[in-house]
């Protein structure tokens, strides 16, 4: 079975139980934690994403800069520090301002089988040298064989890593293992899965995931996420 990694999604999807973000003070903290730990891979900064503090009003946070000023702290420490990027409030100068700031990614999110409209997107993060990954929000409403083809379609287009996103947390095990293994046949870039806990399954689901081939986990501290939460990173760490 191939080693899995960790996503922590503490200070992105976390910021949800904030308001829309966390303050400076926790966010310099926990990023300072998660790097020292050596966490692979870290989203942070508004629970919207990039953008979403002017295009979405979501003002219950720090300014994009002002977390990316904090991020800039723990670059080069062995950890990937990236931002989620909702694919309907797209402003490609967020783009530059992530790659100006020494981003690695930028995880771009859109409801399954709206894969059509992030091309563009992962083509432009692409073309400034940092990695373009892909959350397919609710991906239960399409059959694993339908998910998996929007999958082949955005690895094409140069996508590096591609997250399936249980976001009512209503998935259960054997359904997980069954998107999961058959995305994995799909495409060579690692699959990930995202599991909310709304039915208390998002540990069984992680589980199952990572017994189906996932390469990487998402998680958060203490579980903390929109609505239910998500898995706890140290539960998943256990």
């Amino acid at each position: 079975m191939s080693k899995v990694k960790l996503m922590d999604c503490t200070l992105r999807d976390g910021g949800n139980v904030m308001g829309k973000g966390f303050d400076a003070e926790i966010t310099d903290m926990v990023l300072d934690g998660l790097t020292a730990c050596g966490v692979p891979i870290i989203e942070f900064g508004n629970a919207g994403g990039i953008g979403a503090y002017e295009v979405a009003g979501f003002t219950q946070a720090l300014t994009d800069q002002e977390y990316l000023d904090i991020g800039k702290k723990y670059l080069g420490r062995g950890s990937e520090l990236g931002m989620f990027l909702n694919a309907r409030r797209y402003r490609e100068k967020n783009v530059d301002i992530a790659k100006e700031n020494g981003l690695s990614f930028l995880r771009i999110g859109a409801d399954a089988g709206d894969g059509d409209i992030a091309l563009t997107q992962i083509a432009d993060i692409k073309k400034r040298g940092m990695k373009a990954y892909y959350s397919l929000m609710k991906a239960y409403i399409l059959s694993p064989q339908e998910l998996a083809e929007e999958a082949k379609k955005l690895e094409a287009a140069g996508l590096d890593e591609v997250t399936i996103m249980d976001s009512a947390g209503t998935m259960l095990p054997e359904q997980t293992a069954v998107y999961v293994e058959t995305l994995k046949k799909a495409v060579s870039i690692p699959v990930a899965f995202h599991g909310h806990n709304n039915l208390g399954m998002s540990a069984a689901n992680a589980l199952a995931a990572y017994e189906s081939g996932a390469d990487i986990l998402d998680c958060g501290l203490m579980g903390m996420a929109r609505s239910a939460g998500n898995l706890a990173t140290e539960m998943c760490v256990a």
